[in-house]
C-alpha cells in the first residue's frame, strides 16, 4: 500500500489539533505538540530521541556568582558568555555546552507504530485565530483571518469558531471518534474530520495552506459595499435625565446583503476603519463587530461624535395605578455643531414601551418612525437643532 502523507490542521479559538495520516512505522513529533491518540495500528509507543553534541560535566558551585537567564526547564544561559548550563537526566548531572547546541539539549519524541494501516496520528498544540476586517471610506470591505499556531508546512487547514477547552480525556475521546473509521484515501479522512468535529459549528476551510510561520494573516474575501450610514445614536431609557450636552455614539449601519455588495457570513472580530489623507487610505480606528449572519444589519461603533450632541430632560414620570401603567414625558434636544447634514437615531429597547404622543420641532428632514411595541427607533437628518417632545407609556408588571 502506498504511504499516505496528507495531514489536517484544525485551529480552534484556544487550541490547535493536528492529524497526520501515514503508513510509516515511525513518526517524529514536531516541537510544540503533545500526542493525543493514534489509531489504525496494532500498537504504538513513544521513544525519547537524544541528539549528539559536545558538553562537559559542571559543578553548580562554579556558577553561583554568575548571572543566568532561563531558556527552558533546567536550561540556562550564562550571561556574558557563550555557555549554556543544563541538567542531563541521562547522567543525573549538570552540564555545560556552547550556545550553538541549545536546540539539541531537549530530546525529541518519536512514535513507533506496529503494523500501521492508514494510521491517524492525533497531536495537540497551542493555537488560536481571529477574524480581522478592514473597511475603507469608498466601501471596500476586506475579510482577513489571522492565526497563531505551531508551523506544520503544507496542510489542509480548518479554522473552527469555537473554544474547545476540554480536559485531556475529552480530547482523546474526540480524537478516538474522529479516527475510528479506517481511511481508504485522504479524501475520506477529510470528510470524517469535518463531520466529527465541525458539526453545527461555523468553520472556515482554507484548503491546502503552507503553514510555515507561527503567525500568519490571510485575506478571505474583498467586497465593494454600495451604501452605508453613519448614525449619531442617542440611546436612552425610562430613567434617563441628562441635563448637560452629551456626545452621541457614531454607529455605522451596513446591510449585509448581496444587493448591497456584501452578503457574507461575518463572525465576530476586530475591524480597522480607514480614513483618507492626501489621497492615501490609512487604518486609523479599531472597532469590533458581533456575529452578523447574511441578511442582518452590520453595526460598527465608531466612538463618540464631535459634531452632534444631545441632552434629555425628564419632564414627568407618573404611575397610573388604575390603568396599571407608567407614563414618562421627555424633552430631547439634539444639536448639530458641524456644517454638514448628520443622521440622528433615537433608540430605546424596553418591554411594553410605546410612544403615546410625539412632537418634533426644528430644522430636520426625512424623519422615519420605525418604533413599535417594545422599541423606539426614530431616524432623521439634522441640519442644526431639533427638539423632540415625547410621551412614553409602559405597562407595569402585575
Amino acid at each position: 500500500m502506498t504511504a499516505l502523507s496528507e495531514n489536517y490542521t484544525f485551529i480552534f479559538k484556544d487550541v490547535q489539533l493536528f492529524y497526520n495520516v501515514s503508513n510509516e512505522t515511525s513518526f517524529l513529533v514536531p516541537d510544540g505538540f503533545d500526542v493525543l491518540w493514534i489509531s489504525g495500528v496494532d500498537s504504538w509507543e513513544l521513544k525519547k530521541v537524544y541528539q549528539h553534541f559536545p558538553f562537559k560535566i559542571a559543578s553548580l558551585e562554579d556558577y553561583t556568582q554568575k548571572s543566568i537567564e532561563v531558556i527552558d526547564e533546567n536550561v540556562y544561559k550564562i550571561i556574558g558568555t557563550n555557555e549554556i548550563l543544563f541538567y542531563n537526566p541521562q547522567l543525573n548531572h549538570w552540564c555545560v555546552t556552547d550556545e550553538k547546541n541549545k536546540d539539541k539539549i531537549q530530546p525529541t519524541t518519536q512514535i513507533l507504530l506496529k503494523n500501521p494501516k492508514s494510521a491517524v496520528i492525533a497531536l495537540r498544540g497551542e493555537g488560536s485565530w481571529e477574524v480581522i476586517y478592514e473597511m475603507k471610506s469608498d466601501g471596500t470591505f476586506n475579510k482577513n483571518v489571522q492565526f497563531n499556531g505551531v508551523p506544520v508546512g503544507q496542510t489542509n487547514l480548518y479554522l473552527v469558531n469555537e473554544y474547545l477547552n476540554l480536559s485531556s480525556r475529552d480530547y482523546i475521546e474526540s480524537t478516538k471518534l474522529l479516527s475510528s473509521t479506517r481511511m481508504v484515501n485522504e479524501d475520506d479522512f477529510g470528510m470524517v474530520a469535518k463531520e466529527a468535529i465541525l458539526s453545527q459549528t461555523y468553520t472556515m476551510n482554507l484548503g491546502k495552506v503552507n503553514f510555515q510561520n507561527t503567525l500568519m494573516n490571510v485575506r478571505i474575501s474583498q467586497n465593494d459595499i454600495l451604501s452605508y450610514q453613519d448614525r449619531n445614536v442617542v440611546n436612552f431609557s425610562l430613567y434617563s435625565n441628562i441635563p448637560n450636552y452629551t456626545k452621541t455614539q457614531i454607529i455605522r449601519h451596513i446591510e449585509n446583503t448581496k444587493y448591497n455588495g456584501l452578503g457574507i457570513e461575518l463572525p465576530s472580530g476586530e475591524v480597522w476603519i480607514h480614513e483618507e489623507f492626501d489621497n492615501e487610505s490609512f487604518p486609523i480606528k479599531l472597532a469590533y463587530i458581533n456575529d452578523t449572519p447574511v441578511g442582518d444589519t452590520l453595526k460598527i461603533n465608531l466612538g463618540e461624535s464631535w459634531d452632534v450632541q444631545y441632552k434629555i430632560e425628564k419632564l414627568s414620570d407618573v404611575e397610573v395605578k388604575s390603568a396599571n401603567s407608567r407614563i414618562v414625558d421627555f424633552l430631547i434636544t439634539v444639536k448639530n455643531f458641524s456644517y454638514d447634514r448628520q443622521i440622528v437615531n433615537l433608540s430605546m429597547f424596553e418591554p411594553n414601551i410605546e410612544i403615546e404622543e410625539m412632537q418634533v420641532e426644528g430644522n430636520y428632514q426625512n424623519l422615519k418612525n420605525n418604533s413599535e411595541k417594545g422599541k423606539i427607533d426614530i431616524v432623521f437628518d439634522i441640519i442644526d437643532e431639533v427638539k423632540i417632545r415625547m410621551t412614553i407609556k409602559t405597562v407595569l408588571k402585575e
